[in-house]
């Protein structure tokens, strides 16, 4: 819990030292909110997706937008998941269509993406450790896991004080959990192989 509140408060510092630059600029006419922050780099908080319960993450936009990398740090508490559970990941997320305008904000209504995570513990291995357990007897990493995202993202550019701001859903699923799917349907039906991720980002 410690590695995500320090963290958080390392995002916090850059966010208070990036406003000052910005509070100082002209406000923009109509015209000039309908085009994208100059600043590539943005800030996230996250519910769920895979990555604790909650999470803060840093990131860059490339290409206007049409892809963005983060890193993540998310944090399980024991008394939702049994355990105290650190989780780091890198997410590499890309726009194949154009954003909708609506009035004030702006939709993206399909985002795509990877998600690589990693769980520190001693109990969590990235390699099977075959001193201790049989070869393959579990198949998969406990600590490494890929991750297939699916969703889409509301972007209030147009919205006086919060054209920096953006919230975010996404739908995600392990690869262990789709190839272990494939293998057996009856037992793993759709609605156990999801999770979800609710977000919100802020431009700095």
């Amino acid at each position: 819990m410690k590695q995500l509140y320090t963290f958080i408060l390392a995002l916090a510092v850059i966010a208070a030292l990036r406003l000052p630059a910005h509070a100082q600029q002209p406000a923009p006419d109509s015209a000039a909110q309908d085009s994208p922050i100059a600043s590539p780099y943005h800030v996230k908080a996250q519910f769920a997706g895979g990555i604790g319960f909650l999470s803060a993450g840093v990131g860059r936009s490339f290409f206007k937008d049409r892809l963005e990398t983060d890193l993540f740090l998310g944090y399980l508490p024991e008394s939702i998941g049994g355990d105290r559970i650190t989780t780091t990941a890198i997410k590499i997320t890309y726009v194949p269509v154009k954003a909708l305008k609506y009035k004030a904000i702006s939709w993206q209504p399909l985002r795509t993406g990877i998600q690589v995570s990693y769980t520190f513990g001693d109990e969590y291995f990235a390699f099977e450790p075959h001193d201790k357990y049989p070869k393959s007897y579990y198949g998969f990493s406990t600590a490494l896991h890929g991750s297939i995202l699916l969703g889409g993202q509301v972007d209030f550019a147009r919205v006086n004080k919060l054209n920096r701001f953006a919230a975010y859903y996404e739908f995600g699923s392990s690869v262990e959990y789709i190839i272990s799917y494939v293998q057996n349907p009856k037992y793993l039906g759709p609605g156990k192989i999801f999770n979800l991720a609710l977000g919100v980002r802020m431009k700095l």
